[in-house]
C-alpha cells in the first residue's frame, strides 16, 4: 500500500475546500484530472530512454 504524506493530504483537502467556496471546484477537478493524465503519460516507458548496458567482452 501506498503512504502519502500527511501534509499532502492536508493541502488536498483544503485546495478542495477552496476550490468548492469559490464556485471552482469543477474547474479544479478538471486541472486535477489533465495533470493526472499528464503525469501518466510522461511515466510511460516509451520516454525512458535507452538503459546503460554494459559493454559485452568477445
Amino acid at each position: 500500500m501506498i503512504q502519502i504524506p500527511n501534509k499532502l493530504i492536508q493541502a488536498a483537502v483544503a485546495a478542495a475546500l477552496f476550490a468548492a467556496a469559490t464556485g471552482q471546484l469543477p474547474k479544479f477537478i478538471q486541472t486535477v484530472r489533465v495533470a493526472q493524465y499528464q503525469l501518466l503519460k510522461d511515466s510511460q516507458a516509451s520516454k525512458w530512454g535507452r538503459p546503460m548496458l554494459l559493454p559485452v567482452k568477445k
